[in-house]
Formats: C-alpha cells, sequence, structure tokens
C-alpha cells in the first residue's frame, strides 16, 4: 500500500526496488500539489509490462480517499485533455478502482484492515492500516486534533507531520511542540516525523528533543528513501 502519491513519488520507488505494478493500494490523504502530483504517472506505470507492452492486471488498484476524491481523480485524468490518455488506459485496462470513504468507515485490503478519520486540514484524511502483526497510522497534513488521537490510539507506528518550527507554523500544520502533545496522547511504540519544509534543515534534532522532553517514544525523521522495517 502506497500511502500518498507526491512529486518523484514512481522513481524514487524504483530506487527502493518497489515494482508499482505490486501495489494493491493507493492512499491519498488529501489533494494538494505535493501529496498527489506524481498519480498519472503511477497510473500509467500500472497500464505496462516490463517490455513495454499492454497490460491488464489481475484486479485493479484500490485508490483510496475522503470525500471529494472521484471528482479529484476524474478533473486530474478525464478532464484534462493533456492525460486523457491516460483515462482510456484506465477504462480499457480496468486498472484502478476508486474508492471513497466515509470517516470511521472500514476497509479490507489484502490481509489489512484499514480505517480512516477526517483531520484539521483542507479535505484532509488521516488512515490507520492494522494487519494481524502490526498498525500503522499516518496522519496526511494536519494540525493536532483530536480525530488523528482517537484512530492512532494503540497504534505501533505512528507517521505524523511535522512541517515548521514552532516559531514559523503556518497554516492547518504541526510543529515540533504539537507533535510532542500528539505523541504524548497516543504514545506510539514509534513515532516517524515527515513533510519537514526547508525550515527544518540542520534543527531536525530539535523535533527528537521535543518529542522526548513529554513523553518516552522512540522518534525517527523522515528523510527520502528511508526504509524501516516492522
Amino acid at each position: 500500500m502506497l500511502l500518498d502519491c507526491g512529486p518523484s513519488t514512481v522513481s524514487k520507488l524504483t530506487k527502493l526496488g518497489v515494482d508499482t505494478r505490486e501495489l494493491e493500494a493507493v492512499f491519498l490523504s488529501h489533494f494538494h500539489i505535493d501529496h498527489t502530483s506524481d498519480l498519472p504517472d503511477l497510473v500509467t506505470s500500472l497500464a505496462l509490462d516490463r517490455s513495454g507492452q499492454p497490460r491488464a492486471p489481475e484486479k485493479p488498484v484500490v485508490i483510496l480517499g475522503g470525500p471529494g476524491l472521484k471528482g479529484f481523480f476524474e478533473s486530474v485524468l478525464k478532464q484534462n485533455p493533456h492525460y486523457s490518455y491516460a483515462a482510456e488506459w484506465v477504462e480499457q485496462l480496468d486498472l484502478v478502482e476508486v474508492v471513497e470513504l466515509k470517516p470511521a468507515q472500514e476497509l479490507r485490503i489484502g490481509g489489512a484492515l484499514v480505517t480512516v478519520a477526517e483531520v484539521d486540514h483542507p479535505n484532509g484524511v488521516a488512515i490507520k492500516v492494522q494487519t494481524s502483526d502490526t498498525s500503522v497510522t499516518y496522519s496526511g497534513d494536519t494540525a493536532p486534533c483530536d480525530s488523528l488521537i482517537e484512530l492512532a490510539k494503540g497504534t505501533d507506528v505512528l507517521v505524523h507531520e511535522c512541517s515548521f518550527p514552532h516559531e514559523l507554523l503556518m497554516g492547518k500544520h504541526t510543529s515540533e511542540r504539537g507533535l510532542a502533545e500528539v505523541a504524548a496522547r497516543v504514545k506510539p511504540k514509534l513515532l516517524i516525523a515527515t513533510h519537514l519544509y526547508p525550515s527544518w534543515e540542520g534543527r531536525e534534532h530539535e523535533i527528537s528533543r521535543a518529542v522526548g522532553g513529554s513523553c518516552d517514544v522512540k522518534t525517527v525523521i523522515g528523510r527520502d528513501l528511508l526504509e524501516i522495517k516492522l
């Protein structure tokens, strides 16, 4: 399962040895460009086999998201004349199935139980993925909010945004202070701080320090191509 599909996602997955054609589901936390810009590339990558010939997968990749997802998907592909060929591939080869999830709705994808909750960001939803072995909650973009905390309680891994240092915080996002509060209430086994803006460069240690000052939660600072085995 892929959580969000921002710039260069497909090429980064390739560097990690992940074949997009092996994906069962893609979750979009909201529709801003930094979380969705590689969606057309991902969709077209599903349409070809290793030799470059058209392929029809055994079953479509499920694209999950909150209310408005179907309209967003159509506006990106079907209503964009420059991407309409990709929309034709989707229909002819049955590449994807677009599923809008309502808050608190549960859905099974493969062996995982998926639950979503609205968060404090435009069109934003967070997701919790539970298997028999572990659980991961991903915040997407959000300011600290009770709905995310309720969703994440009991999770093994919390992947939560930390966009800006406290004194530079803008919009519906989270700073290191807000992240420390969330971590203290959720108490995950592992916290991964993501979505760091350039203002964090050279200051990333302040995030771990802030979280460590509020609770005993192991914190990892996210970076491109980071791999964590669960």
